[in-house]
C-alpha cells in the first residue's frame, strides 16, 4: 500500500516560468469559503493545490470539498488517497494525512489543515480541466472571531501549474470572521450601538419584547409583561449608574439615559402601557412603534444569542 504526494508533481522541476495565482476566503458565521483565481495566466491552468490552513482562534471542525455546486475538477487527494496494487482503495478527502508526512497540520478538530486537490486531465485541450477560477472547498470554524491564514505547503509542493516548469506567484490575503451581534442600534439614537457595547452587550436587549418592558425575557402566564418585570424593573428605576443592581440595564427600555438615570420615566411610561397585556397587544421590537434596534437577531434566556423569539 502506498500513498501519492503532491511532491511528485514538481520533481521535473527546470527553468521556472512566471505565473500568478490569487487564493482568497470569504466567511459567513463560521463557514469559511476558500477560492482561487488563475485566470491571468489563461490558457494555463493550477494542477494542484498544497496549502496550509489555520485558524487564531478556536478550531477547524469540519471540511466540505464535495459540495455538488462546486467545480469537481480537483477531486483527485493526493494526500490521502490509498492505492493499492494500481487499484485506488480509497479516494482520501482533501485534508491530508497528518502521519504521512511530517510537514502537515495536525486536521480536523485543531488549528490548522494541509490541504491537497489536484486535477487530472491532459491540457490544454480536455473537456475534464478545471476552470481558470472557483471555489475549492468550505470549512467550519468552532469560533467565528477567528482569522484566516493560508500559505502555500512548499514540502508538498505548493501550488502546481500545468506547465511544471512554471513557478507561480502566490497571493493569498486570508480573511477574517465577523462576529455577527444582535443589535445594530440606531432607531433609539446614535448612542444606541456604543452604549449597549458599554455596558457588556447585554442580551437582554436583545429579547424580542425588552422594548416593551419584557426585562427578563419570559413569558408569565398569558403576560409577557407581568410581575417579575415590574420587581426587576423597581429595583433599577432612578439608580445611577454606580448604583443599577446586577442586570438592571435590562430594565433601560427605550436604551437612552435621561439625565443621570438609565432607568427613568420613559421607560416607566413604556412598562405601564403593556403591562398586564395579552401576547397579542404586545408587539415585537422590531414592529411599530418602532423604539428601538434595528436587530439582526433575537436572544432569549434559554439559548442566548441567536436565541428564538416566544
Amino acid at each position: 500500500m502506498r500513498k501519492v504526494s503532491l511532491i511528485l508533481a514538481v520533481l521535473l522541476f527546470t527553468v521556472p516560468a512566471w505565473a500568478e495565482v490569487l487564493i482568497e476566503c470569504s466567511c459567513d458565521e463560521g463557514v469559511v469559503t476558500v477560492s482561487y483565481d488563475a485566470s491571468s495566466e489563461s490558457p494555463m491552468k493550477v494542477r494542484a493545490f498544497a496549502l496550509d490552513i489555520t485558524v487564531d482562534k478556536g478550531t477547524i471542525v469540519a471540511v466540505d470539498a464535495n459540495v455538488a455546486t462546486y467545480d469537481p475538477s480537483y477531486g483527485i487527494y493526493p494526500g490521502s488517497i490509498v492505492i493499492v496494487d494500481g487499484e485506488v482503495n480509497d479516494p482520501g478527502t482533501a485534508v491530508a494525512d497528518p502521519c504521512d508526512h511530517p510537514d502537515t497540520q495536525p486536521g480536523i478538530g485543531s488549528s490548522g489543515i494541509t490541504v491537497e486537490m489536484g486535477a487530472l486531465y491532459d491540457p490544454p485541450d480536455d473537456a475534464n480541466g478545471p476552470p481558470s477560477s472557483g471555489v475549492l472547498l468550505q470549512f467550519t470554524v468552532s469560533d467565528d472571531d477567528a482569522c484566516i491564514t493560508i500559505v502555500e505547503n512548499d514540502s508538498r509542493g505548493g501550488v502546481v501549474m500545468t506547465d511544471p516548469n512554471a513557478d507561480p506567484d502566490v497571493n493569498s490575503p486570508g480573511c477574517c470572521c465577523e462576529k455577527l451581534e444582535c443589535l445594530i442600534g440606531g432607531n433609539a439614537g446614535p448612542m444606541e450601538y456604543s452604549d449597549w457595547v458599554s455596558w457588556g452587550s447585554p442580551d437582554c436587549w436583545c429579547y424580542c419584547r425588552q422594548c416593551r418592558g419584557d426585562v427578563d425575557g419570559t413569558k408569565t402566564g398569558p403576560f409577557y409583561i407581568a410581575a417579575p418585570d415590574l420587581i426587576l424593573f423597581s429595583a433599577a428605576f432612578g439608580k445611577v449608574n454606580a448604583l443599577l443592581p446586577p442586570g438592571g440595564i435590562c430594565s433601560d427600555l427605550d436604551h437612552k439615559q435621561t439625565g443621570p438615570f438609565r432607568v427613568a420615566a420613559p421607560d416607566l411610561i413604556i412598562l405601564a402601557a403593556y403591562f398586564g397585556k395579552m401576547a397579542v397587544f404586545v408587539p415585537n421590537c422590531d414592529q411599530a412603534p418602532v423604539i428601538t434596534g434595528p436587530y439582526n437577531f433575537w436572544c432569549d434566556p434559554v439559548n442566548g444569542c441567536p436565541g428564538v423569539c416566544p
